[in-house]
Order: structure tokens, then C-alpha cells, then sequence
């Protein structure tokens, strides 16, 4: 039996102690998996916990989709109170009766109908058809509003369509960054991805280096057709021309076909698993090609790593290798709840510093990549299933920059040292909560309101009747519970200032320089706003010290405020997806004025940039310049689009030597 009076007090203790807008049936649910135990409830709770399996550390995903897992066990049925038959002796009456208990589950048992001989159930009480659920309601009502929009949106404007830049907007000044926009709408979230990895310094600069294999001695090569190395040559040339065109706006509906993408064909597939799978699958191939270089030309293998991380389980004698991945997935809190933190930082510390398997392991990174993505992960169901409005949640938050110090294998010491402080800060924290309580209620009371209730009473109707003996000991009485009120407010507000600042100091233990070394910025934020069609997927990159939003036929400049503030797509459960960040590098390493990208592609760009720009009025050209990009060279080739570049090359030799 649960007493209801001491579990709402712990409740009650617990909320306090987490910051006082803590979920109150995650609390009630962390307490009684603890069965009813506060401290370690509290502890918990501060340590992440919301009464639930914590989701598995860094899954692995090149091999969670074609591993084998294990089928759970299917249940016998078993017929109520049936009656063991024993079958192993002659005995004539269990035979019998095994052969009854075998012709009644053949024959189907025929319906009879009369009033029921079930005692009463108060689970089967009648509810009126009319009234629903609020949860049923808020489906409903969530169900409403995405047609609504929907239809909205294709009513005014197809949403599939590929709309074309007017001629005039499509030449790139001032820094622009370019868009990939592919003719067909199911590839959009892989384009984005392409266009997005251009925007992360160490791919780009990684890409540019990069050249397909060939024998000693050879001079000229057939472009790759086939392989990872037709991937790469298609991706150079993707990247060459978001580098060196003039053109802001570009088709690759002809490079598509090398990275054999899954198509996007409806909500039931959401673009962030989608992505999660394409980014996987690219990075493997990426991550092998740049490897096989460096072995082909006789140099150890790129350290730090460009996308693959190493990590394992750290113990008190050795760190246990598991596996290496390149994307880590985040589970991101519904929007209506959940008790967790709910910002990259706090779900990240969670997944990872919490022990899998004892108190003795802890994930630790053995080798850092250059490059992390996050998935943000949610419920296929959670836009249909969420409640309110999108002012009432709070989005889910990421930072301009992270630090992965405390989950490196050379800082596991240091940093399990300042958790187990911060632990014992959030322990005084709960014995400061729990001294409030006791000074402000018992049993089930609130004793400090009824001490101002019973001095309202000797202050202004208490009557002395005209007895001066009576006057002196309300007058007296009234004295002493005043100066009992002005100590325990007195006491009270050093608890609360005490529990402020532990809990402060608690909370930045792991903000300090030994662990501020391993910095990551983010660099690309790809946003799902609920809808499908390539409308509603848009993404932010940072490049040269400016964010940009891409949306489709949209390319905005925008403030910081804007892309850390974007609630969009938070009524339908969606939003953020991915996330990329890699490490930081010099301002000027960013801003490399020339790449050294293959010839061929070069003079492939040159040619587009001459007969694109010949279309233009010349006084909208006139005062480009020569800035060192293939615009400079007189040389002219045949007028050719864009479009037609991508598919269609100039030679199918490129010159090796």
C-alpha cells in the first residue's frame, strides 16, 4: 500500500529540488521505482533519471539495420482454469478428459446471450459516446491543424514543384552561399546534406585534396563511372562548383544517381531517420576513400579522424573498445514533457556519462573525429499525439559551441572527480530542501501559514473583553509568536540562499578550463517544420561568420537569435533534426581564397560562369571583377547551363600527372 500524504511530500521535495517546474509524474514515477526511497529517487533524478530505461550510449548505426536481434520468446496461450492433464500414465479419466479439453478448443464456442454474471467492474463503467479523452481530443485537434496547413499550403502553391530564381537573382554577390536544389522532390533532404557538409571546413578542405587512385606512372585516367570513386568525383564536382560559380542556384539531378539515395516518400519515413541512414552510409565511404589515399601514397592514416569516432567502456583496470561511429543519436524530450533536460548538453551528459553496466564503467571517447553530427530523434507519433500550442513548449536547444574534455579517456579521472563533487552539492541541495520543508510543515500541514493565521487572530480579533490580565497575554503571546515568525523567515531565507548557491556551483563544476580544451562549433542546423515536400525542409549553415538560412528558393541572411530561437514545427512534434559540428579552427583557415579542386572541374566551372554570366545585362555584371576565381581565363567555351555541367562532361580523360 502507497501512503498518498508522505508520496506527495516527496513529490513535492523532489520538484524543489529539481528547480521547482519539474515534472510531477516523472517525479512520482522516479520515486516509486525506488520504492519510495527520497534519496536515492533525488539522486537519481539529478543524475538524468525520469523512471524510464535510459536509451543505449552511442549506437552504432552502420550496424543497427542489418543486425540480427533477437526474437522475444511468443507466449503459449492457456486457457483458463484448465486443468493439468497428466498424459504419461493409462489412467482412463485424464485421458478422457484431455480429449474433452481438445474438442472444446477445436469447436469454437457458440455465443449465448443473456444478462452478464460478471460481478461489477468500475474499469467497465459506461462513459457517454460524446465526451473524448483529452488525449484523443488533442489528437484530433493536432490532426486538424496539420491538414489544414497542408492543404493551405497546397492549395496556394504546389509543394513539390521546383520553382525557378528569376535569371537576375541567381548571380551570387557578397559572400552568398549556394543552394543544391535536384528536380526531384524525394532527394531534397540528401542535397541538403551534400549542401551542408560543403559548409564544415574539414570536409571541404579534406575534398579538395582528394584524387581517385591510379597506377604509378600514368598520365591520364578515366573519370570514375562506378564506385565509391565515381561517389567522390561527384561530390568534387558538386563542391568545386559551390566553391567557383557564379550561379547561386544548382541543379544535380545528374550527380544524384552516385550516392544511391533512399527516396523521402512520405511523413510515415521521417527525413531525420532518412538522414541518418544516407549520412551513415556516405561517411563510411568518405571516411575509407580519404584512409586509402594516405595508404596509397605511402602516409599513415589521417589522425584525428575526419568523421568516425573511436570510444568504449572505461573501467578501473583498462577502457574496453566497443565500436566507432560517426553520428550520435540524441533522444529529444516530447514537447509537452518528459522531466529530462532538455538541450544537447543535459541529454548528452546523460547518455554518456551514466554507467552501463555497473558503477565502475563509463563511455568514454578513445580517438575524436574532426567532425560530430547529432541526430535529434523523436517519436514518429509526437505530432499527433502533443498538446497546447507551439508558445506554450519550449524548443529543444543547442549551443554555439560544445566541449567533449569530459568524455575523453585522459580526462576520465578529473572529470569523475568533479561529478562526484557536484553529486555531493546536489545532495547538501536536498538536505536544504528537506530542512525547509521540516521548518514549514508537518504533517501534511503547512505550519507556517497557520502561525500568520494565528497571529492575524491576536492581532486583529483577539478580544481582552476588558480584563487587563487577558490584554497582557495576548500582548505577550502575540510578542513571542512574532519573534517566532521573524526567526523562522530569518532562517528560512539563508536555506534558500544557500540551496541557490550550491545548486549554482553544482551545476558549472564542469565548466572549468582543465575541461574547455576540445571545442566543437556548430556549423550546419537542418529544421523539418511537420509537412512534407521539400518546402519544409530548410537548414542554417555558418559560413564566414554568418549564418544563413536556405530554404528551398530562399537564401536569407539571418541572426545568431534567429537560429538559436527558431521555434518552427514545434505544434506538430518536429523541428531540429541534425546537427553538425566540428572542431575549431583559425578564422582564416575558413576563408582559404583558392582550394586546390581537380583541373577538370575548374575549367568545367569556368566555362559556366562565362555563359552564364553572358545571359545577364551587362550593367548587372559590370562591376564583377577579377578575383582570382576561373573568371579571370579567356578562355571561352560552347554557352552551356549549369545543369547541363553536371551531367554532361567536357571529356571523359582527366590529366593525372
Amino acid at each position: 500500500m502507497i501512503d498518498e500524504v508522505q508520496e506527495d511530500e516527496h513529490v513535492e521535495v523532489l520538484i524543489c529540488l529539481m528547480g521547482g517546474d519539474f515534472d510531477r509524474e516523472v517525479a512520482r514515477r522516479v520515486l516509486r521505482k525506488y520504492e519510495g526511497d527520497l534519496e536515492k529517487a533525488a539522486s537519481a533524478m539529478l543524475e538524468g533519471e525520469h523512471g524510464d530505461d535510459l536509451p543505449q550510449l552511442w549506437r552504432v548505426n552502420s550496424q543497427m539495420d542489418i543486425g540480427t536481434q533477437k526474437q522475444p520468446a511468443v507466449p503459449t496461450a492457456v486457457r483458463p482454469n484448465t486443468p493439468v492433464v497428466d498424459l504419461t500414465g493409462d489412467h482412463d479419466g485424464d485421458l478422457q478428459r484431455a480429449m474433452r479439453e481438445s474438442m472444446n478448443t477445436l469447436q469454437p464456442q457458440v455465443p449465448v446471450f443473456g444478462p452478464s454474471e460478471r460481478s461489477p467492474d468500475p474499469n467497465w463503467a459506461m462513459v457517454p459516446s460524446h465526451q473524448e479523452s483529452n488525449q484523443d481530443a488533442n489528437y484530433l485537434q493536432n490532426l486538424e491543424r496539420a491538414i489544414e496547413a497542408s492543404l493551405e499550403n497546397n492549395n496556394t502553391n504546389d509543394s513539390d514543384a521546383l520553382d525557378p530564381f528569376p535569371i537576375e537573382q541567381q548571380l551570387r554577390r557578397d559572400g552568398c552561399p549556394v543552394v543544391l536544389r535536384p528536380s526531384i522532390h524525394t532527394m531534397c533532404y540528401a542535397a541538403a546534406i551534400l549542401q551542408g557538409l560543403f559548409y564544415v571546413p574539414q570536409v571541404r578542405e579534406r575534398m579538395a585534396s582528394w584524387r581517385p587512385s591510379v597506377m604509378p606512372g600514368t598520365l591520364e585516367a578515366s573519370i570514375p563511372t562506378t564506385g565509391s570513386d565515381y561517389t567522390l568525383w561527384a561530390l568534387s564536382e558538386i563542391f568545386t562548383h559551390m566553391d567557383l560559380a557564379r550561379l547561386c542556384d544548382l541543379n544535380v539531378d545528374k550527380h544524384l544517381p552516385a550516392f544511391n539515395i533512399e527516396p523521402w516518400a512520405s511523413l510515415v519515413h521521417p527525413p531525420g531517420e532518412l538522414s541518418r541512414k544516407f549520412f551513415t552510409k556516405l561517411t563510411e565511404t568518405l571516411e575509407k576513400a580519404f584512409v586509402d589515399q594516405f595508404i596509397f601514397n605511402g602516409q599513415p592514416a589521417p589522425n584525428p579522424r575526419l568523421f568516425h569516432f573511436l570510444y568504449g567502456s572505461n573501467t578501473s583496470e583498462h577502457v574496453e573498445v566497443l565500436q566507432e561511429t560517426s553520428i550520435v543519436p540524441i533522444a529529444v524530450n516530447p514537447p509537452d514533457g518528459g522531466g529530462e533536460a532538455n538541450d544537447l548538453i543535459g541529454r548528452l551528459s546523460s547518455q554518456l556519462s551514466n554507467p552501463q553496466d555497473s558503477s565502475e564503467k563509463q563511455s568514454v571517447i578513445i580517438e575524436p573525429s574532426e567532425v560530430v553530427a547529432f541526430q535529434l530523434s523523436r517519436s514518429s507519433s509526437s505530432h499527433l499525439n502533443s498538446t497546447g500550442t507551439s508558445a506554450d513548449r519550449k524548443p529543444f536547444t543547442y549551443p554555439k559551441s560544445v566541449y567533449l574534455d569530459q568524455f575523453l579517456k585522459e580526462n576520465v579521472e578529473f572529470a569523475e572527480n568533479r561529478r562526484r563533487q557536484q553529486h555531493e552539492m546536489y545532495a547538501e541541495a536536498q538536505k536544504l530542501i528537506l530542512h525547509k520543508k521540516s521548518m514549514t510543515h508537518f504533517n501534511g500541514k503547512d505550519t507556517l501559514k497557520d502561525l500568520r493565521s494565528t497571529i492575524y487572530y491576536y492581532e486583529n480579533l483577539a478580544n481582552d473583553k476588558g480584563d487587563a490580565e487577558r490584554a497582557s497575554s495576548i500582548t505577550t503571546t502575540l510578542g513571542k509568536l512574532r519573534s517566532i515568525l521573524e526567526a523562522l523567515e530569518l532562517e528560512i531565507k539563508a536555506t534558500d540562499e544557500r540551496f541557490h548557491q550550491t545548486r549554482s556551483e553544482a551545476a558549472t563544476m564542469l565548466d572549468c578550463p582543465e575541461l574547455k580544451q576540445v571545442r566543437y562549433d556548430l556549423r550546419v542546423v537542418f529544421i523539418h517544420d511537420g509537412l512534407y515536400g521539400r518546402k519544409h525542409l530548410y537548414s542554417y549553415i555558418y559560413d564566414k561568420n554568418q549564418w544563413w538560412k536556405i530554404a528551398d528558393s530562399l537564401i536569407e541572411q539571418v541572426t545568431e537569435d534567429v537560429v538559436f530561437n527558431d521555434t518552427t514545427g514545434l505544434h506538430l512534434g518536429a523541428g531540429p533534426y541534425l546537427l553538425f559540428y566540428s572542431r575549431v579552427v583559425p578564422v582564416e583557415s575558413e576563408r582559404l581564397a583558392s582550394l586546390p579542386w581537380p583541373a577538370e572541374i575548374k575549367d568545367d566551372v569556368k566555362r559556366c560562369n562565362i555563359a552564364f554570366l553572358s545571359q545577364l545585362p551587362s550593367a548587372l555584371v559590370r562591376d564583377i571583377k577579377d578575383d582570382g576565381s576561373p573568371l579571370a581565363s579567356n578562355q571561352v567555351g560552347s554557352p552551356q547551363t549549369v545543369e547541363s555541367s553536371d551531367g554532361e562532361r567536357r571529356s571523359d580523360r582527366m590529366d593525372v600527372s
